[in-house]
């Protein structure tokens, strides 16, 4: 907190700690032996006594603002894959003259290049690039389909160096990324959901992540998904039950208007179909699991 040129400090797990510097494109990662889970859980505590909040295992997330005006989202090991993890935004006092966010000509903003020849005609290729692109994917496919295990797949084709964020039901995601936090819904003793998946999403934007991997679509978290997609977050991935991509984005499309937002059914999917870039159709064929169909939403991508 001592480096004036420190602009987020992030603790993923013991003995090691994420910074960024002002200036730098990405973070970097850091030794740090006093980096424990109990030094994280202290930390916590002060954190809620002086905001006068809580944080305990029904309760494990905690957001708040330091005296110094940084920001700060801590989440308890109730909620993640077993480890505390914090995020700390600083607060910098430096004035930052207008002139410094001039760029020159304005050029229009743009979605991911896809190819939909290269789709129909080499799909992995294609769904490498998009990847490497990031382009925002949903993988549909009835139960037993692979939805799971190809998403699996699909992640090891993230840069190494971005921050994932996993939001899940239960831990079913497995990453090679070493910048990667897992949160998981937190259930009370009937099974009911304390903290459930749109929790989450709500708690992971102020986690600095790079993209957001929502394992399962199911209701409305489909709300938090698209609104963190359309906050900054393009190239992250989700799964939904459905037989077609027609019908994913349907269902998507229902499970918004669940929410009770006040927009129409066109109107929702006129915004799922901007934030969406591809939906990947799974299926059993011959009992094997495959892809049947891509179907890429935007038409200047044709």
């Amino acid at each position: 907190m001592a480096r004036g040129d420190v602009t987020e400090i992030i603790i993923n797990r013991p003995g090691e700690i994420w910074i960024e510097h002002a200036g730098r494109n990405g973070l970097c990662s850091e030794k740090a032996a006093f980096v424990s889970d109990a030094f994280v859980e202290q930390l916590a505590y002060q954190v809620a006594r002086a905001s006068r909040q809580g944080i305990n295992g029904e309760e494990p997330i905690l957001g708040a603002t330091l005296p110094d005006g940084s920001r700060v989202q801590i989440i308890g090991p109730s909620a993640t894959r077993g480890h505390w993890a914090l995020a700390i935004r600083r607060h910098h006092d430096r004035r930052i003259n207008l002139s410094e966010f001039a760029t020159g000509p304005l050029l229009p903003a743009t979605r991911p290049r896809l190819d939909a020849e290269m789709a129909r005609k080499d799909p992995l290729a294609f769904l490498i690039s998009a990847v490497s692109n990031r382009a925002t994917i949903l993988v549909s496919g009835r139960t037993s389909s692979g939805k799971t295990s190809f998403l699996n797949a699909l992640l090891e084709h993230v840069p190494s160096n971005e921050r994932l964020i996993l939001v899940e039901d239960t831990p079913e995601l497995r990453v090679m990324q070493e910048n990667v936090v897992g949160l998981v819904a937190v259930k009370g003793i009937l099974g009911e959901a304390k903290i459930d998946a749109n929790d989450l999403l709500q708690a992971s934007l102020r986690m600095r992540p790079d993209r957001i991997v929502l394992g399962e679509m199911r209701g409305i978290e489909a709300v938090s998904f698209l609104r963190a997609i359309n906050t900054g977050h393009r190239g992250s991935f989700s799964t939904i039950h459905a037989n077609t991509p027609r019908g994913a984005l349907d269902q998507l499309a229902l499970m918004v208007m669940q929410a009770g937002i006040g927009m129409s059914m066109a109107e929702i999917m006129q915004y799922a179909s901007g934030l969406i870039d591809v939906i990947v159709q799974l299926d059993l064929v011959a009992g094997k699991r495959k892809i049947v169909d891509i179907l890429i939403l935007q038409s200047d991508k044709l």
